[in-house]
């Protein structure tokens, strides 16, 4: 079992690296193919768009074709796609690629969920999945930096190149692995009813919140502290840094304590540290204060850790055996488009207004971005209070 928990988490390492260093690669590349402003936000945008429509179907596929072969499949499809991307001559070469990676992100997401929940038995899966999430979101937070410093010290290109040997060391352990994960063909596309199940619908609002606030915390707080309070890149993404080792531990604390401590308890003090965390940077951004922002991301790493393997776990545990598959991409692709709505909130509101060096009116809309985000987030800390039994024992699955 452990070389498939190693096999799923590159897979998730991939991902999250994949997303979160697009956007400082992004001047590079427009330097090196001389791209315009459009093909660069559809080198974000497209891939974005293809893993949202395609998620649900890419869970449907799991079932089908069975987890672990669909897992093989989508990393296999994500290797190629990231050295083509990485190969890439051109814009829509960079394009047709990003839309390929997006696909197989589509299958693969979903399956690297399934196979642990097929593998680990249910005493032992929030364990795994506290490792397979909490290892895949704190690369996630360095990924700013990594970025950066590809593109200043060995091109942008190695950005995409470096997921090649991960791909390739995913597929053979999970090989070599050999996991046993039944296909469960015959069903509709989505099953929706899924939703009206507590557990598994309070589940997916606090993924939907935790996405949202995770998004605007990573992404725009970096780019706050590079726009509004003038630091250099690699300074920035060292700044986001105290939000990783308090995801980390929460994470860890929450896979080994979950089943004893229950997702009522941990879907409502995940979402009050990251509502905190959130408030509290977004006071940092408009007073100026790097110190403030530091210092709030960590009570929103802890809410991160908290949440993200055990919201998951839940949702999984509520689903019937023979939809995991389906439990799982929905999940996903509710998470995905909760970062998406964050995305799109704060751009919006930092659209109205202009964007200084020094800070000024520039820190005000991306401030009020934190405000909304939090709300949001405070907003699923009541659906989690009503949603989940005091304990995961409390709420076994039906058939």
């Amino acid at each position: 079992m452990r070389a498939t928990l190693i096999a799923t988490t590159s897979a998730m390492v991939m991902l999250v690296l994949d997303s979160s260093i697009v956007g400082v690669l992004l001047p590079s590349i427009r330097a090196d193919l001389d791209v315009g402003p459009a093909t660069q936000a559809w080198i974000v945008g497209i891939y974005l768009a293809v893993l949202a429509v395609l998620l649900p179907l890419g869970g449907r596929l799991c079932d089908a074709l069975g987890a672990a072969r669909a897992f093989s499949i989508g990393m296999a499809a994500f290797t190629v796609a990231s050295a083509g991307i990485g190969f890439s001559g051109s814009g829509p070469e960079i394009l047709a690629w990003r839309g390929v990676a997006g696909a197989a992100a589509a299958l693969l997401m979903p399956a690297g969920l399934a196979v642990l929940a097929e593998v680990y038995p249910d005493d032992r899966r929030a364990g795994a999945l506290a490792v397979y999430t909490g290892v895949g979101q704190g690369f996630a937070t360095v990924g700013p930096l990594v970025g950066g410093l590809c593109a200043e010290f060995v091109g942008w290109r190695w950005g995409f190149l470096v997921n090649v040997p991960v791909g390739i060391a995913g597929l053979v352990l999970l090989a070599r692995a050999r996991p046993v994960t039944p296909r469960h063909p015959g069903r509709a596309l989505l099953d929706l009813g899924l939703f009206r199940r507590p557990a598994f619908g309070g589940a997916s609002v606090v993924l939907f919140a935790l996405g949202f606030g995770m998004t605007v915390a990573t992404v725009y707080g970096a780019a706050a502290l590079q726009e509004t309070l003038s630091l250099p890149p690699a300074a920035a993404g060292a700044a986001v840094l105290p939000l990783v080792v308090p995801l980390l531990v929460a994470t860890r604390w929450a896979g080994r304590n979950g089943p004893r401590v229950g997702p009522r308890v941990l879907g409502v003090s995940g979402t009050l540290a990251l509502a905190a965390g959130l408030v509290g940077a977004g006071a940092g951004i408009v007073l100026g204060q790097v110190v403030v922002v530091c210092v709030a991301l960590v009570p929103a790493g802890l809410g991160i850790g908290l949440l993200l393997g055990p919201m998951t776990n839940t949702a999984l545990s509520a689903a019937p055996v023979d939809r995991r598959g389906q439990a799982s991409g929905l999940v996903s692709t509710v998470r995905q488009v909760g970062g998406v709505a964050g995305v799109g909130a704060v751009g919006a509101l930092a659209s109205t207004w202009p964007v200084t060096a020094e800070g000024g009116a520039g820190a005000v809309p991306i401030a009020l971005g934190f405000a909304v985000s939090a709300v949001v987030v405070l907003t699923s800390a009541a659906v989690a209070a009503r949603s989940f039994p005091s304990l995961v024992g409390r709420a076994r699955p039906a058939a």
